[in-house]
């Protein structure tokens, strides 16, 4: 006889560590856009880059800082690292995705193939010019002060 394994579907609640740890990433996106704007060529401006970096820091600081609380500080940071590694990776392929719809529409493209390999070369294009020490240091600082700000919202209201 098999044993049949049903997966758990009760939505888990909302924590205030969720909370810390997504607002404390979206700000820290928010931050880091604001400071790489300036640096994007002018082919590449992005209306909008601001709020979609931030909802970004926002969803992953929801995802992944504040997933599994309770463990310590050095996990905590090791959770802000990979949340901020997620952060940088996400707003890289956007910028990938954005230029690639600018090629797109200029008729570039013979196949859609072509678009979608095309869309890592376009976002490590942008950010060569867009990531500079000072932003990625931005980065995972913030995600890392995000991540002990969730671990410290955990043990307050557990």
């Amino acid at each position: 006889m098999q044993k049949v394994v049903l997966r758990d579907t009760q939505v888990k609640l909302p924590t205030t560590a969720k909370l810390f740890g997504a607002l404390g990433l979206a700000a820290t996106g928010f931050l880091a856009a604001l400071l790489t704007v300036p640096n994007l060529p002018s082919s590449d401006s992005v209306s909008g880059f601001l709020g979609v970096a931030a909802s970004f820091g926002l969803l992953l600081g929801w995802r992944v800082i504040g997933l599994n609380p309770g463990h310590g500080l050095a996990r905590a940071c090791e959770r802000g690292v990979h949340g901020a590694l997620y952060l940088l990776i996400w707003t890289v392929l956007f910028l990938g995705a954005v230029q690639v719809m600018h090629r797109m529409m200029l008729g570039r493209y013979h196949d859609p193939l072509d678009a979608v390999l095309d869309v890592i070369t376009q976002g490590m294009k942008s950010a060569a010019a867009v990531l500079r020490f000072d932003a990625i240091a931005l980065v995972f600082l913030g995600g890392m002060v995000s991540a002990i700000l969730s671990e410290w919202a955990w043990r307050r209201w557990k």
